[in-house]
């Protein structure tokens, strides 16, 4: 599954009507792809947010826990015991931990069996 969040502001649109002279000031845009945030997870939690080792998973937990928890490790007093997500969370956006708690929670805490193909 792919998920893409893309938001616009309201000063790119502004600035394409203004013309070139205000541009600049006024250009405010913001796009990304959560799946490329999202991999950057992985490397601690697992692929899909499924964590292999002692590491939480944060697959299929819910948005509103995900949520809380990436925006207190963002703030001024992470909780006691962060080892890295301080850090990490700091570089991200509010929407961008809006997206990523959406995602991780939208993914199956457990992989689906595949069937072996049949002759």
């Amino acid at each position: 599954m792919r998920t893409a969040t893309r938001v616009i502001g309201y000063g790119a649109l502004l600035s394409a009507l203004a013309g070139p002279g205000l541009a600049p000031a006024m250009a405010e845009q913001s796009v990304f792809d959560v799946t490329v945030l999202a991999a950057a997870c992985a490397n601690c939690h697992g692929t899909d947010g499924r964590s292999p080792g002692s590491i939480p998973s944060i697959a299929g937990r819910p948005e509103t826990i995900l949520n809380t928890q990436l925006q207190a490790f963002k703030s001024e007093t992470p909780p006691a015991g962060t080892t890295v997500m301080d850090r990490l969370a700091k570089g991200l956006s509010d929407e961008q931990i809006d997206a990523l708690a959406r995602h991780f929670s939208q993914i199956a805490l457990s992989q689906p069996r595949q069937e072996a193909s049949k002759p």
